[in-house]
């Protein structure tokens, strides 16, 4: 199985995906997709952490309307960093037995029959505690409110330009969860009783 996990941010989706990897014994990549690209690109690491699933509102405006200033198409290459991300993703689903996190792999390897695709969301109260906890403090949550809703802002618009789909809609993921409602243990419990059902139905149709 390929496991695709897309999340809202600060909704614990990558450490979702990384206990469920530990439970199932299968391979985890995230961050890795980044390093690939960049060496297979021979950028650096961090043009493409950035702007690998996120894009702004007047990149997506010069975008679409095809007008890309030239300091702009040197700073952000958003084609070929796609085209290389997708590579790297496609290469690592033909391995099988993987967790993906992030970067449009539930568009990328969509109808593949392996592929099970997970969507990771939570309350904005929720998020903004865990914030909190990772940065150590008790305070700032309109700071830390605004940037949760602007990086789920550039996320939705990166996936929008490439996809032409709307990122969250719950009819482009196998399955979605509420992280505010189950502990991360849970959600990957959960996501694993899924996977339990989804490949005993594809085993009943295969008798049939």
């Amino acid at each position: 199985m390929v496991i695709t996990i897309s999340r809202e941010t600060g909704s614990g989706g990558h450490t979702i995906g990384k206990l469920l990897a530990e439970r199932l014994g299968y391979a985890f990549y995230d961050k890795e997709i980044v390093a690939s690209a960049a060496k297979a690109m021979g950028i650096n690491e961090k043009l493409i952490l950035e702007n690998g699933e996120n894009m702004s509102d007047q990149d997506y405006i010069d975008m679409k309307s095809g007008f890309i200033p030239h300091y702009k198409k040197q700073e952000v290459p958003y084609e070929e960093i796609k085209e290389a991300q997708d590579r790297v993703i496609r290469s690592i689903a033909e391995k099988g037995d993987c967790i993906i996190v992030g970067r449009g792999a539930d568009y990328i390897l969509r109808g593949r029959e392996d592929a099970f695709h997970v969507f990771i969301h939570a309350s904005m109260e929720h998020r903004v505690r865990r914030v909190q906890r990772h940065e150590g403090v008790t305070d700032q949550e309109e700071r830390i409110r605004k940037e949760l809703e602007q990086k789920d802002r550039s996320r939705a618009t990166y996936y929008r330009y490439f996809s032409q789909q709307e990122w969250g809609r719950v009819e482009n993921y196998t399955l979605s969860l509420d992280s505010s409602t189950f502990t991360k243990t849970q959600c990957a419990e959960l996501i694993i009783r899924a996977l339990e059902i989804k490949t005993c139905n594809i085993k009943m149709i295969a008798i049939k």
